[in-house]
């Protein structure tokens, strides 16, 4: 077994017993996720071990400080609830006290308890999962409503700030580094005729209108947790991109990532559709969730912040492509170009849409 494998599980809290397994695991992009089992007194022990990608978290202390607080607010308002040990993450704590580890090659590793009996998916089977993934989304933004002490660290500035996105995008379009600017001029003037909308949000936050609250930021369907027996929303997961926002981002991202059942980078764009009946198994499990914390305000804008933030990630990707593939991983020649083309197509849908899913929501707010 590797050194830095053994290094890594000697540096936490745990009766190790006799280390049986330490395998990749998941399916994530970011970080390096790893399934951990030992066996004690004949039984096992299992764990979830982190090797944090900071190249892109470059401050583990804020981000471990982040989650800790996270976690610690969730914990007191599960107390008492029923499987309350399943229903949030459980950080392990280093031998030094900390939340993380830093090993002698510089790397940085976390550790969690692993949640049993639940799984996640990548791919959205039925409205009943966006329901429970909404709920447990809706269920964690209520959790953190007022959560106590200072802000929290902005782990990654200006994420979900479209207006920036916006700039981003035409710094990328001037500079056109990697002379692609002529292969995507459709896409290119799409992404100005909808740039009215990029400071709709951050304006009325501006004016205090929307609540700064505390988000998730990445609120993909296998980001929660569901139980195995029962289909229920357990847990959130992956909290790395937990910091202020605004819960409309949160909502956003399920729409963008929940209601076409295409593939991200499709290159069928016939494929591309916007289910009514998703949005509104997601209305309705992230209101429940929330419990009434929300705003009338935010509530009334769900539909606009799904196309919003589609929108916004096509401008990411498109501005990726014309830099030459530098952030996002590419698997194909005009990856990011695909990419773009999809999130464009759904913001096309949803914008067809619009009357209908405002409807929708009205029938949430009587």
């Amino acid at each position: 077994m590797e050194s830095f494998k053994l290094e890594a599980v000697s540096r936490f809290c745990i009766d190790r017993g006799e280390l049986i397994e330490f395998e990749l695991y998941g399916s994530g992009h970011i970080n390096e996720t790893y399934r951990v089992v030992f066996r004690v007194d004949g039984a096992e022990d299992v764990y979830i071990f982190q090797k944090i990608n900071t190249n892109i978290f470059r401050n583990p202390e804020f981000l471990m400080e982040n989650i800790s607080r996270v976690l610690k607010r969730c914990s007191e308002k599960l107390a008492g609830q029923p499987d309350e040990a399943r229903r949030s993450i459980h950080l392990v704590p280093a031998r030094d006290g900390k939340m993380f580890s830093r090993l002698s090659d510089g790397s940085c590793w976390r550790a969690y308890h692993f949640i049993g009996g639940a799984s996640t998916y990548n791919i959205l089977e039925t409205e009943e999962q966006a329901y429970q993934a909404a709920k447990a989304f809706g269920a964690f933004q209520m959790m953190l409503a007022g959560l106590p002490g200072e802000r929290l660290h902005e782990i990654i500035p200006n994420f979900h700030n479209t207006p920036s996105r916006y700039a981003d995008f035409e710094k990328a379009l001037a500079a056109d580094k990697a002379g692609r600017a002529n292969l995507c001029r459709p896409e290119i003037e799409f992404a100005k005729k909808f740039s009215w909308m990029a400071p709709v949000l951050v304006d009325l936050q501006a004016k205090g209108e929307l609540p700064e609250r505390i988000t998730h930021n990445d609120t993909k369907l296998n980001n929660v947790l569901l139980d195995d027996k029962t289909g229920e929303g357990l847990c959130v997961i992956d909290l790395d991109t937990v910091m202020p926002g605004l819960s409309l981002y949160d909502f956003g991202d399920m729409v963008r990532t929940s209601v076409s059942p295409a593939a991200e980078d499709e290159t069928d764009l016939t494929k591309v559709q916007a289910r009514t009946g998703v949005f509104r198994a997601l209305v309705k499990g992230y209101l429940e969730g929330a419990q009434g914390c929300l705003t009338k305000k935010e509530i009334e804008l769900l539909p606009f912040s799904g196309i919003l933030i589609t929108y916004e990630i096509g401008l990411r990707f498109l501005s990726d492509f014309l830099d030459g593939d530098v952030y996002f991983r590419t698997a194909r020649p005009n990856h990011n170009l695909d990419r773009c083309r999809t999130q464009f197509t759904l913001v096309r849908h949803l914008t067809e849409k619009k009357n209908e899913l405002n409807d929708i929501v009205k029938e949430f707010m009587r």
